[in-house]
């Protein structure tokens, strides 16, 4: 299961968001801005030292843009590779 960490009217976030949808990839995402999601969002900022977004975790695997993708289409690309 693929958890989607984003950021409401970021363009990114919507296009992943949008191949994700496109292809019946499972996701949850979740708004890094609401104050329920802080202390999970705080420890992925701690793990990657990125303020970027869309990050996408599956299973234990974090992709962080401009670190593990340049592109969102790399990044989903790299995402499927990782679901199981």
């Amino acid at each position: 299961m693929i958890r989607l960490y984003t950021i409401p009217n970021c363009p990114y976030c919507t296009e992943l968001k949008d191949l994700l949808i496109k292809e019946a990839i499972e996701f949850t995402e979740v708004n890094v801005n609401l104050p329920e999601n802080q202390d999970e969002y705080n420890k992925l900022h701690e793990i990657t030292k990125s303020d970027d977004v869309p990050i996408i975790k599956v299973g234990k695997q974090l992709l962080v843009p401009n670190i593990s993708f340049k592109s969102i289409k790399e990044g989903f690309e790299l995402a499927k590779k990782f679901i199981g």
